[in-house]
């Protein structure tokens, strides 16, 4: 092979090599915005891209909530080791028929999506009832234990596509904060 030759080979094998570093670069970014490696589910994007047109018949509830006292684990930490792994904690209540995302501006609210599955966990030899005030006493009591202070739950029965069951749960989890003592909601869904 000519010297010229073997230059434009080697030229060739690094611009492939910088478009695949380029490539998996993207590809990290782009799964960030459907995964949320730190919480172990899906972001808010993630959910309704891969998991609502595969549910969306058989979705019953949304549970909406927002985790108090966050921020304080953090900066008391100086990491978001601890608070992460006190929420993956608090999550190991779910059923498998429950999908849990995370909002994707915010590391401290998430909802989960109950579904009426063909293989709904069995209890006592009967099938178990989706029943949405249940799973927030378990998230409740799940996140306690974990170590979390506190969240305030929104529950919302399914009726249209996603963000339009959505927005009355976090739209009732924000009146809820802003009417306690000090107004510790922030925002409305819109």
């Amino acid at each position: 092979m000519s010297q010229q030759a073997n230059k434009s080979n080697e030229e060739l094998q690094g611009l492939v090599k910088e478009l695949q570093a380029k490539l998996d670069e993207s590809q990290a970014k782009v799964r960030t915005l459907v995964w949320n490696d730190a919480f172990g589910c899906y972001t808010r994007v993630g959910f309704e891209k891969e998991i609502w047109p595969e549910i969306a018949e058989r979705a019953r509830y949304i549970i909406y909530f927002d985790i108090d006292g966050l921020h304080a684990i953090n900066a008391a930490h100086g990491s978001y080791d601890p608070a992460d792994a006190m929420i993956k904690l608090g999550f190991s209540v779910l059923r498998w028929t429950d999908y849990v995302a995370s909002q994707l501006k915010s590391g401290d609210e998430f909802f989960v999506c109950m579904v009426e599955g063909d293989q709904q966990a069995e209890i006592g030899g009967q099938r178990e009832k989706l029943d949405p005030q249940a799973l927030v006493t378990r998230l409740r009591n799940s996140l306690k234990l974990a170590g979390l202070m506190s969240a305030t739950f929104a529950i919302a029965v399914i009726s249209a596509d996603l963000m339009t069951n959505l927005k009355p749960a976090i739209d009732q989890v924000y009146a809820a904060k802003n009417s306690r003592p000090g107004g510790a909601g922030r925002r409305s869904s819109t």
